[in-house]
């Protein structure tokens, strides 16, 4: 037998093997969290509604004490934590099954995903982000391999999050009505400016379903006619233009928060190759944290993100369960406690570190994570 043959059958082989570990130890995380996949809808509706009236309470105190108090400060941040929150549930519905919470959805639509220019449909792609032969390829808009660097693709990705609320407001109050003009424009509109998942230039968001189109015109309408009523209500001097400054400040906090969030979810080390599922786990981190502080910047269980791709439809009022029965019942060499890190400062060190120097530890994490796996096979 050749060398080249006796290499592609040992490869063959090993993937063989890879892919029955991979299989055995998916198998056994959902044996050990079966029982905390369902939904409850009361804790979503609790949620949802408190933190949303604490958003709004704190964005009217913000806007009418003292400027450049202690107090319009304070307001300011609290506001941005809690409409950041608010907006977080918009990755909840999209993994909810279609015929399910239904109401939630039209309401979360008319009290946050509307008035903040993020509709629901603008992140109804993300189940792209979770399939197999998407994630982590061009095919994937939420990622991009920020971590093999260089520093100035990081840069361009900060930019973003400072400019991503102008960029909100101009997609409906200006690109909506003029992408009815004509069909390339509107063509251009949709697969380049109608997703929150756009990190990857590469990606073109495909059209939507004839059942979708309707509900998703509907949301941008209303989000079109809510910032033409706030222009109106300048232009009349109902409103002072100051507003303006002052609600780019709250929602820049959401950003920045998002993007931060966003930026230590994943390693990003993947080239464009499709990834199993606990690949997937493995690209992705769980930050334990503090209990407190990294549920203000990671809520909805977003710091349990490795978890959260190997089971995708767990409600993420379970995750914090789920990942401590992980702890405690998963063997001291599973790859899951591979994902861990112990803080936000750790994991965007680290990140950025690797970043840095052009990836490097991407490079050897691929390689750790193959001879883990090949290890759990041959044990």
């Amino acid at each position: 037998m050749s060398e080249a043959v006796l290499q592609t059958s040992t490869s063959a082989s090993d993937e063989a093997g890879i892919g029955a570990s991979n299989a055995a130890f998916a198998r056994q995380v959902r044996e050990i969290v079966r029982d905390l996949m369902e939904p409850k809808p009361a804790i979503y509706w609790a949620d949802f509604l408190l933190t949303t009236a604490i958003a709004y309470t704190s964005l009217y105190f913000y806007l009418t004490v003292e400027p450049w108090s202690f107090t319009q400060f304070t307001t300011c941040l609290v506001a941005g934590l809690a409409f950041y929150r608010a907006t977080v549930f918009t990755h909840e519905i999209s993994h909810l099954p279609a015929h399910k919470f239904r109401m939630f959805r039209t309401v979360w639509n008319l009290l946050i995903g509307v008035p903040l220019m993020s509709p629901s449909f603008l992140y109804a792609d993300h189940r792209a982000h979770h399939v197999n032969h998407s994630y982590g390829t061009k095919a994937d808009g939420e990622y991009y391999p920020l971590g093999r660097g260089p520093l100035r693709v990081i840069y361009v990705y900060v930019f973003n999050m400072i400019i991503l609320p102008v960029l909100a407001v101009l997609r409906f109050l200006v690109l909506a009505p003029l992408s009815l003009l004509h069909p390339r424009i509107r063509r251009w509109v949709w697969e380049q400016a109608s997703s929150l998942a756009m990190i990857n230039p590469h990606y073109r968001r495909p059209p939507p379903k004839d059942k979708e189109k309707l509900p998703w015109a509907l949301q941008e309408m209303g989000s079109f006619l809510f910032a033409a009523c706030i222009i109106g209500l300048l232009i009349a001097g109902v409103l002072p233009w100051m507003i303006l400054v002052k609600l780019y400040c709250v929602f820049a906090v959401v950003t920045t928060l998002n993007y931060t969030r966003g930026m230590v979810s994943h390693w990003f080390v993947n080239e464009w190759e499709p990834m199993t599922y606990v690949e997937q786990m493995l690209d992705s981190l769980t930050i334990t944290g503090h209990p407190v502080l990294t549920e203000l910047w990671a809520p909805l269980g977003m710091r349990y993100h490795a978890l959260h791709h190997l089971l995708p439809s767990m409600p993420y009022h379970n995750m914090g369960q789920a990942h401590r029965r992980l702890m405690r019942e998963l063997p001291v060499d599973s790859p899951y406690r591979r994902t861990i890190r112990p803080s936000l400062f750790a994991a965007l060190r680290e990140f950025l570190t690797n970043a840095a120097r052009g990836g490097p530890r991407a490079k050897e994490t691929t390689r750790e994570v193959k001879t883990a796996q090949n290890g759990s096979v041959t044990r």
